[in-house]
């Protein structure tokens, strides 16, 4: 392979390419050609993983080194891969004295590259092993890791330690997503690496031919310098499949017989292989990781999902998919729900007789466990008119999902006319909620849902004692009208006194659950949120969509506690490969990648995971999230970024539809305006911080009241340390734990305690740090409170504006004055507070004096 793309520390080499992940590995393999004692390495792992490239790379100067390869050609003949080195054909007994010669021929031991050292043949594995155990050559040797043999070469210098022992496996995670984006040559979302890892096992090769070989390359779209995946497009090329063939051809007869029945039936019992002959070729295939075993189900091979059991399902000849199909329906076994969907869609595939009950179950246990291609595939072969009500529901629900939104609002219409149940009207009512509030569908308006709700308070209900009824949901309906019609977020207020007489069940207690726990995070109760969120991720664990959006504000809430460790293992447990529910899922958790990596110091991953997490919930309309995105992202780019980018995020936010379901919408509103204090030291800013604080303290939002204590220490320069320990009293969490320990330094004026606050939080917060030394010096030193100042020149329009500024004029007022455009003096008046070392617009008058004073002294 012509590039086999393989450090985070991004090495470049000499030709151009550049590693990623293997700088240990590439290090080790150095120190084998220099060891005194050792004659070598043996390199060993998958085709792709950079073998050669690692061996090229640490043999910077190849011209002194031989290289030689084994191929399948020359395995049957007695020294064959020498045969570019030396005369084969020469005379036989000379012949074994002329190879040593040729790979002895140096004063020094000389290195022997070996590619494909698994297709050695015997004689030439004995004359290298030779050499290299008294020393004569240095052997790097490259081998696939399980030749077909089963027999590794030159194990037994690695067992004598003549040769040390490498195995490649596949990249970390974010080594690969920095290869990908190295590819691609922009920021990627979590989608974009998630489906090319289920591809490609993170492995550089086969990422290589994936990217290179997509047939329909709109799968990735390019959305404002950010790569995502438009989770529609399923399909790769012959070129691509003959790519995951590779590993294939390597199986016996038996073990591709017994790997394309357990991949096409998704699961097979012990017997029933026993039976077909494929038992032992099929512990053969557990073995080496392409089948596994439930260890709740020992008796149950499983196929392992990836690119290559998709190559099976694609290119398993009609007729012997057909045979297999028969003989798994007759077995009489009971296949799992996941093995149940696949099969069904296997028999509509080959063209068994699958009847529509069985169909629709499947499609529906696909949606509920995140298969929603597959689901969308089987729900497809049904007319709408077969389905029940609450079938309609879970299918509108898919499409909406899959951001099919037009379509999955249509199908919610259907279900809500022929509603057969209050519960399935209210759940429907969320749904619309979820995706249609601001936009008014025309498919489905908020006097459907009253029609629906007072025929079956009239007619009865179809399911009475099965959840909430008729005059709830009229109730709740109101109360969701008034909401619309004052045009204000959606809050737990809508809860307030409605309670259901039995319990409430699907997409309401959904919204319900979100609501209480956002509410309980900003009244600083985490480990109650987080206990709220436990319990009802077992309520939807077999529910896709409930489960990504509980998993989304889990992982926020771990977060606040400090419990990164935990957040960490959510983001990467995947319940499901499907590309559809990798888009919907990829803005949420770049979101929390984005928090993660603040939270560890890393800006830089932050911006990017921010990017990505917009883009991909912008594109998937996934609103929920897309406020806190927003927010969290102006006031970074505010602190590091350019204003007019800040900007750019504020004006997007304000195109948010107002009336809407956000998570954690309070917290977003204080970074914001924040970040627009910092950018423009307009006052009124600072007085909107104010007013919310107030607000905060008077309905106990007590995180939101710490936040902003915390901004206003970092931003404005309040020194209140009497109200941050208050503040810090009411919750749990770190912020509440960052601002109590900063309130009780302030108040004791402790230079060890502020000192000690900038050591542990210095990577994640340098601002924080920076203002705690600061203080820690004037505590020592008896100065006042004062912000320190700088010497710093100003040119002539900085101080023509700082004289504005000092005599009480806004940044509309200054522009009209000079002529300008108001971001041009937003401009100005930013390098002016950063040159002046100040935050706000009433300390630049004493800024100035103090400069004023040294440049006379």
């Amino acid at each position: 392979m012509a590039e086999e793309l393989t450090t985070s520390s991004g090495e470049s080499i000499q030709d151009g390419t550049t590693i990623f992940g293997r700088k240990g590995e590439l290090e080790l393999i150095r120190q084998s050609l220099r060891c005194s004692e050792c004659s070598g390495i043996l390199i060993e792992g998958e085709i792709g993983v950079g073998k050669t490239l690692l061996a090229r790379t640490a043999f910077e100067d190849g011209n002194d080194g031989i290289w030689i390869r084994g191929d399948r050609v020359h395995q049957n003949t007695e020294f064959g891969v020498f045969g570019l080195l030396i005369d084969l054909d020469g005379d036989p007994s000379t012949l074994l004295g002329r190879i040593v010669s040729r790979l002895t021929s140096t004063r020094t031991s000389q290195a022997v590259f070996v590619d494909d050292a698994h297709l050695l043949d015997s004689r030439s594995q004995e004359v290298l092993t030779d050499l290299a155990s008294v020393g004569s050559i240095r052997l790097i040797a490259m081998s696939r890791s399980n030749p077909e043999s089963g027999v590794m070469p030159f194990s037994t210098l690695v067992e004598d330690r003549v040769l040390q022992h490498l195995v490649l496996g596949p990249l970390p995670r974010e080594d690969y997503r920095s290869m990908i984006e190295h590819r691609l040559g922009h920021i990627v979302s979590q989608a974009v690496v998630d489906i090319v890892d289920f591809h490609s096992k993170r492995n550089p090769g086969k990422l290589i031919e994936l990217l290179e070989y997509t047939a329909r390359r709109s799968r990735f779209l390019l959305r404002r310098g950010v790569w995502i995946l438009d989770g529609h497009d399923t399909d790769y090329d012959a070129r691509a499949r003959d790519y995951a063939r590779i590993g294939l051809a390597d199986h016996s007869p038996q073990e591709t017989e017994a790997l394309e029945l357990v991949v096409l039936a998704g699961e097979v019992e012990l017997a029933t292989l026993l039976e077909a002959g494929l038992g032992e070729a099929a512990d053969a295939l557990v073995a080496a990781g392409e089948l596994k075993i439930d260890a709740q189900r020992p008796h149950i091979y499983e196929a392992v999902e990836n690119h290559t059991s998709d190559t099976i399902r694609y290119t398993t000849p009609t007729g012997r998919s057909r045979e297999w199909f028969d003989f798994i329906d007759s077995s009489g076994d009971a296949p799992a729900e996941w093995s149940q969907v696949v099969r069904a869609e296997w028999g509509l595939i080959c063209g068994a007789e699958v009847g529509e009950s069985r169909t629709i179950d499947a499609a529906l246990i696909a949606a509920r466990l995140g298969d929603w291609h597959r689901a969308m595939r089987l729900i497809a072969e049904i007319p709408t008119e077969k389905l029940s009500p609450h079938e309609l529901l879970s299918v509108a629900l898919l499409y909406c999902g899959c951001n099919k939104i037009p379509l999955g609002l249509d199908i919610l219409a259907h279900a809500v006319r022929t509603a057969c149940c209050a519960p399935l009207v209210v759940d429907a009512l969320v749904v619309w909620m979820n995706r249609s509030s601001a936009s008014m569908s025309p498919a489905l308006r908020l006097a459907d849902f009253r029609t629906a709700l007072n025929r079956l308070h009239e007619e009865g209900d179809g399911h009475p004692g099965r959840g909430v009824d008729a005059a709830f949901g009229l109730e709740f309906l109101d109360r969701v009208a008034a909401v619309v019609a004052e045009e204000r977020p959606i809050t737990v207020d809508v809860f307030d006194g409605l309670t259901p007489e039995s319990g409430a069940t699907g997409s309401f207690h959904l919204l319900d659950t979100m609501l209480h726990a956002t509410d309980m995070l900003d009244s600083g109760c985490a480990l109650e949120a987080l206990a709220l969120l436990e319990s009802a991720q077992a309520d939807f664990s077999n529910e896709s969509t409930g489960s990504l959006h509980l998993t989304m504000l889990q992982g926020r809430t771990l977060l606040q506690l400090g419990r990164i460790a935990e957040a960490r293992e959510l983001m990467t447990t995947l319940s499901t490969h499907d590309i559809a529910y990798l888009s919907a899922r990829s803005g949420p958790i770049d979101l929390l990648w984005a928090q993660t990596h603040l939270l560890e110091g890393n800006l830089p991953g932050a911006m990017k995971a921010l990017r990505a997490a917009i883009e991909s919930l912008t594109y998937w309309n996934l609103g929920t999230q897309l406020a806190i995105a927003l927010g969290e992202a102006e006031y970074a780019v505010s602190r590091v970024g350019t204003a007019a980018d800040a900007d750019e995020l504020h004006a997007r936010f304000d195109e948010l539809p107002v009336t809407a379901l956000y998570h954690e919408y309070r917290r977003a509103l204080v970074l914001r305006t924040t970040a627009r204090a910092i950018r423009t030291g307009e006052t009124r800013y600072e007085r909107e911080l104010r007013r919310m604080l107030d607000e905060a303290e008077a309905d106990g939002a007590a995180a939101i009241v710490v936040l902003i204590r915390l901004h206003l220490f970092l931003h404005f320069d309040e020194i209140a340390p009497e109200a941050m320990c208050e503040a810090a009293a009411h919750g749990t969490g770190r912020e509440f734990v960052i601002v109590g320990r900063l309130g009780a330094a302030l108040r004791d004026h402790d230079r060890a305690a502020l000192t000690s606050l900038a050591e542990e939080y210095g990577a994640s917060m340098p601002d924080l740090a920076g203002k705690c030394i600061a203080l820690a010096a004037r505590f020592g030193a008896g100065q006042s409170n004062g912000p320190g100042r700088q010497n710093i020149g100003l040119t002539a329009r900085e101080k023509q504006i700082s004289a504005l500024i000092v005599a009480g004029r806004s940044n509309a007022e200054i522009a009209l004055e000079l002529g300008v455009r108001v971001r041009t003096v937003e401009g100005h008046t930013y390098r002016l507070f950063r040159k002046l070392g100040v935050e706000r617009r009433d300390q630049v008058a004493e800024a100035m004096r103090d400069a004023e004073g040294r440049l006379r002294a």
